[in-house]
């Protein structure tokens, strides 16, 4: 009763974020149309690109009517060769990752393409960028809105590819160095998928209250699931095995062995379980476990299969050791699937523990897990309300829509307050 109490204080509290308050949700296009530049090294409309992120992001803006140019893509093959040898030289002379965004001197050199380019589209009313170290040389009087989930700080802290152990010193200083040159630009507009993010970057580099706003990435679907669609999955949910879906391509930073010891307590408790394993395939796993593999949501067979997954769950099950933000739990709040996982980085500024999922601490056994998830899936009237709440709360809040319309809101409220 205690942490359900703690979870409902906490969702309170966060519906009444200033940054987000309730009017942001609703809030439609209605303002003139954008003008805008979308800019990146690398080409923002590649959905292999921040896996996707930038360019849901740009298709996003296009539909709502606005002017989207994407600037990127610069000297592909000449970043590629040099990528190849920097990589080699690290990796077999230090047995360290190189990681070619953050070597200083490499991003200076190809940021003066891109400020080249840039000249062409001086009637744009913003640029939109995904990276701190391809706006540290950008040179424009233009107001930057950068869109992030984590400083260079919390990426080192938290994901062990980029421990400061695991790179070469370099790398990790020029990081810091083209983070500060970054965020403490007076142009530049920082909207953050987190809390986590943003009081980080606002203590580190004190980027000011006006300069910060707090807008979780939406889902990246291509179409969002239909009110039909989401309550025939509803309908056939709570009869048979409880099912359990995990998504998520890096097995032990997502918590996937965790995963399956929830499952397995769950089971223990007299539940009989299904635990769907999406993104990766771990061997050695209990015949309860499913594994389904990379599902591409770019093959139409993969993409149905994926979406069959969510439809007809009964929860997402993802305790990650780190995660900036987990685009995945948008997606299982688009099916109306309630969520349990770890409360680490910026999941919290999307998972409302006590309201449609269960966030616990890192070190939570896997039993305080299980024993939530019994209790919601056998009061089914407590379930079909939680699971009304994850959908509604994706539609008013974590839906690219909701995203794009808030993003709208913040660009043309900023351009103002700055308007000469």
């Amino acid at each position: 009763m205690a942490i359900a109490a703690q979870g409902e204080r906490r969702a309170a509290a966060q519906r009444v974020e200033s940054v987000m308050d309730s009017h942001a949700f609703e809030v439609k296009a209605r303002h003139r149309p954008l003008s805008l530049v979308f800019y990146d090294l690398n080409n923002p409309e590649d959905k292999k690109f921040w896996a996707g992120t930038a360019a849901h992001i740009i298709h996003g803006l296009r539909k709502a009517g606005h002017e989207v140019v994407s600037v990127g893509g610069h000297v592909p093959f000449l970043r590629r060769c040099i990528l190849w040898l920097w990589y080699r030289f690290y990796r077999y002379s230090q047995g360290k990752n190189y990681h070619p965004d953050r070597h200083v001197s490499m991003t200076w050199l190809y940021t003066q393409i891109g400020n080249w380019k840039l000249r062409s589209y001086r009637k744009a009313d913003a640029i939109l960028t995904v990276s701190p170290p391809f706006t540290a040389f950008l040179k424009t009087q233009k107001p930057i809105f950068l869109l992030q989930d984590s400083t260079w700080g919390q990426i080192i802290e938290t994901y062990p590819y980029f421990n400061e152990n695991n790179q070469p010193a370099r790398i990790v200083r020029g990081g810091y160095e083209l983070d500060a040159l970054c965020f403490k630009k007076e142009n530049v507009n920082v909207v953050m998928a987190s809390r986590w993010a943003a009081e980080r970057a606002m203590r580190d580099y004190g980027v000011p209250q006006d300069r910060m706003h707090i807008l979780p990435f939406g889902a990246n679907f291509e179409e969002d699931p239909s009110d039909e669609t989401v309550t025939m999955g509803m309908a056939n949910r709570g009869s048979g095995e409880c099912q359990l879906l995990f998504v998520g391509r890096e097995w032990e930073r997502k918590g996937g062995p965790l995963a399956v010891e929830i499952a397995a307590a769950l089971q223990g408790l007299g539940v009989g379980v299904r635990l769907h394993v999406v993104g990766c395939n771990p061997p050695g796993l209990p015949a309860f476990v499913q594994v389904h593999g990379l599902l591409s949501k770019d093959r139409p067979e993969d993409n149905q299969r994926l979406h069959g997954l969510y439809a007809n769950s009964d929860f997402f099950v993802m305790p990650s050791r780190a995660e900036a933000q987990g685009i995945v739990f948008n997606e299982a709040a688009a099916y109306g699937l309630p969520v349990a996982a770890a409360d680490v980085g910026g999941v919290s500024s999307v998972v409302l523990s006590g309201d449609w999922g269960l966030l616990l601490p890192l070190d939570s056994p896997a039993g305080a897990y299980a024993e939530w998830l019994k209790a919601l899936y056998e009061d089914r009237e407590r379930y079909e309300a939680t699971a009304r709440r994850a959908r509604q709360d994706f539609l008013t809040r974590l839906s690219s829509r909701a995203y794009i319309d808030n993003l709208v809101r913040i660009i043309h409220e900023r351009l103002e307050a700055v308007a000469p």
